[in-house]
């Protein structure tokens, strides 16, 4: 395990476009997890798509996603003290505020729930009927278990689930991690009821931070982020499969993704600078440099160029492609 000699590789077509070819971008390693390995980043030639090509077969793949790569930190209720439960609750809050500004109740599924601090928080609201699905067996069990919510122990492929059955499915920075993104937004929309939401974060593309940080950016997570999709293209690909983009925002915890592409970026300063990055990444973990850099990241994200965007589209009629 965690052997780079040992990846299965396997090339693919463009999810998107069906495009075989793919033009080289950059390769790097895994900046997360630490896990040993080289990852290649293409670009689709017919639609723009980024995507990893050749990508570890998922048997390979499944490496990178440790144990505790789920298991965030536990729910807002069994944090010790008030402030975290207030700090913690912050994230989810928003996102249930954001999703009940278009729509105000029903039957709400959340795709990658991890330990359910979103279906907590919905939970929280009292307007909906929730269901999650989520690829760890661990997550999944501790989410039923502390919020009797139902959650699918398995990916969004294999859960079986009726057709028109949703008022909303929401996934969280979720689409890019899949080999056939393509075929999940298609799946949603037959999952929804007539006018029902799609809503989603992925990693924005158009984002100022995508460009300051370049092949260091948080947003490519090399190996697990398999899809890159510019703006252009998901809207494209949202109207092709008869959702209509209602709205962009930029919602997630702009904050610790900012400290994210910095621990990335400065990894490859070298054993040289290694004193220099320890400081610049407690200096940036004290609550004085959050408080300083609030103002110039509320106006990155009211300027949708923070790195994570999110999209809220409707279902509209006719049939899925």
């Amino acid at each position: 395990m965690n052997d780079p000699t040992a990846i299965v590789w396997e090339e693919c077509a463009c999810d998107i476009c069906g495009h075989s070819d793919s033009q080289p971008v950059f390769q790097g390693p895994d900046r997360l997890e630490g896990l040993p390995g080289e990852f290649f980043m293409a670009r689709c030639p017919g639609c723009g798509t980024y995507r990893q090509n050749p990508r570890p077969a998922w048997q390979s793949l499944q490496q990178f996603y440790p144990e505790d790569y789920a298991s965030h930190p536990p729910l807002v209720q069994d944090e010790p003290t008030w402030l975290r439960r207030l700090d913690k609750r912050y994230g989810p809050w928003k996102r249930v505020r954001a999703v009940e500004r278009h729509i105000q109740s029903g039957d709400l599924l959340e795709v990658g729930c991890g330990t359910g601090l979103f279906l907590e928080e919905a939970k929280r609201s009292r307007r909906w009927r929730l269901q999650g699905i989520e690829p760890s067996q661990r997550a999944a069990q501790y989410v039923q278990q502390r919020l009797g919510v139902p959650v699918f122990a398995g990916t969004f492929e294999d859960a079986s689930l009726p057709a028109s059955s949703q008022d909303v499915v929401v996934m969280w920075n979720v689409l890019e991690h899949l080999a056939a993104p393509m075929q999940a937004i298609r799946r949603t929309w037959e999952l929804l009821r007539p006018g029902g939401w799609f809503v989603f974060s992925v990693p924005n593309l158009e984002g100022w931070e995508a460009r300051l940080f370049g092949s260091c950016w948080v947003g490519w997570d090399l190996p697990r982020h398999l899809y890159i999709l510019p703006g252009a293209v998901l809207e494209a690909a949202l109207t092709r499969t008869g959702f209509r983009l209602v709205e962009r925002r930029c919602i997630s915890t702009t904050y610790s993704l900012l400290g994210h592409n910095l621990d990335f970026w400065s990894q490859t300063w070298g054993e040289k600078h290694a004193g220099l990055r320890r400081l610049m990444l407690s200096t940036y973990r004290t609550p004085l440099a959050r408080l300083a850099l609030a103002p110039g990241l509320g106006i990155s994200d009211r300027m949708q160029r923070s790195t994570i965007i999110t999209l809220f589209a409707q279902k509209s009629g006719g049939s899925t492609p």
